[in-house]
């Protein structure tokens, strides 16, 4: 029952930050789709740079670079983007912003200590959401191109009537 409660907030959390803050949900699905790609490809690099400094365990080091890389755009995305939706745009920022938490309990739960991640893992739920993981990444995805093909069309037009241009 804790771990359901520590995936529920997992997946819960984000999407509250997200709409609560009034951050664009396509701007925090996007951070995560960065740190995804940091900790892929630029976490053993790090990690193999801080490891030559200190002479705590290698592994112990992987783990937390590789959360700090998923979450720190994330976190630096709701830091710079709040209140940069409103209006009619808070309703349909919901469903990027559902499309995010799910992202980060996908992205997040991989990367936490065995001792957490397994327990976890063993959850129906939890394997339900991993079998979704596709359509939580494409629906995500569109979900926020949509989201900002709109909300860029609107900022635009908003510019042009200030400026005279037709």
């Amino acid at each position: 029952m804790t771990y359901l409660l520590v995936l529920a907030a997992l997946a819960l959390l984000p999407a509250v930050l997200v709409m609560g803050l009034r951050v664009n949900g396509a701007v925090a699905f996007m951070s995560l789709c960065l740190g995804s790609l940091l900790v892929a490809y630029v976490a053993g690099d790090i990690t193999d740079i801080l490891s030559s400094f200190t002479a705590h365990g290698t592994l112990a080091i992987s783990q937390w670079v590789r959360l700090a890389l998923l979450v720190v755009p994330f976190l630096l995305a709701i830091l710079f983007a709040r209140r940069s939706v409103g209006g009619s745009k808070k309703v349909t920022n919901a469903l990027p912003a559902l499309a995010t938490g799910l992202l980060f309990a996908l992205l997040v739960v991989p990367l936490l200590p065995a001792d957490v991640q397994r327990p976890i893992q063993h959850l129906e739920t939890w394997r339900q959401l991993n079998n979704l993981q596709t359509a939580v990444i494409l629906a995500g995805a569109s979900f926020s191109l949509v989201f900002l093909l709109f909300t860029h069309r609107g900022h635009h037009d908003e510019e042009s009537k200030k400026h005279g241009k037709h």
